[in-house]
């Protein structure tokens, strides 16, 4: 059996023992999207959108869609959930690629469902962003964030596989305050992450740089994580 399909099943058996993982998710993704409609209160092209706030939230948020909100999504301060599955897998004869890659399906398989609810919703509920929702704007906008958003979820994946639930948290926390610099930092000098990328998709459509370089950069990411989990992962002590 291939490592593919080796990774798929272990992908399927995770959704059989979570029957109600996609309902929980997709109620969580609402919410987010719900949010995020209100934060990108701007105006596409004007000075008025050089607000930090929708990039803060936009940048840490959509690597959010790469998640399955299952149960050890939510216990992993608290039980160390994913160093216990790791320890579970690794006494069963499947090899370490399979799940890691199984990881990755989910978290591909998760963007797809994820991100057409959010931008969904974010679309029709944000008025700035319906002015110019043509199917063209549409899909490029969304898929120059799910780019991004693969580029940091390939980071999250690398912590889960290597730290324990509190490095854990304190890292990702670490993410988001790099996000928050990162917003502040573009907005001294007079630019807008969510205005940009709105701006090249409307101009561009389907042959935006920003969004073809995005989701070269997320399938990159997610390429090196695999590589670098993978070589560490062997190594690690999961006691």
């Amino acid at each position: 059996m291939t490592i593919m399909k080796q990774a798929w099943m272990i992908t399927r058996q995770d959704f059989r023992n979570n029957p109600y993982v996609m309902l929980w998710t997709l109620l969580f993704i609402m919410y987010l999207g719900v949010t995020m409609s209100f934060v990108v209160s701007m105006q596409l092209g004007d000075s008025a959108a050089l607000n930090p706030a929708a990039d803060f939230v936009m940048l840490v948020l959509i690597p959010f869609l790469g998640f399955i909100y299952n149960r050890r999504a939510f216990k992993y301060l608290q039980e160390d959930s994913y160093t216990h599955m790791l320890a579970f897998l690794r006494i069963l004869p499947i090899p370490v690629s399979a799940v890691i890659i199984s990881r990755i399906q989910q978290a591909v398989l998760a963007f797809i469902v994820n991100s057409v609810l959010f931008f969904i919703l974010l679309f029709t509920l944000s008025g700035t962003l319906r002015v110019y929702a043509g199917t063209g704007f549409f899909v490029s906008f969304a898929l120059t964030w799910v780019g991004y958003g693969m580029l940091i979820q390939a980071i999250y994946i690398h912590l889960e596989f290597l730290k324990k639930g509190k490095a854990y948290f304190w890292l990702s926390l670490v993410i988001m305050l790099v996000c928050g610099i990162i917003a502040m930092a573009v907005r001294i000098y007079g630019v807008n992450l969510v205005s940009t990328t709105a701006y090249f998709s409307k101009e561009w459509q389907l042959l935006s740089p920003v969004m073809w370089g995005a989701l070269a950069a997320g399938a990159i990411g997610m390429f090196v994580s695999y590589r670098m989990t993978l070589r560490r992962l062997m190594k690690r002590d999961l006691a």
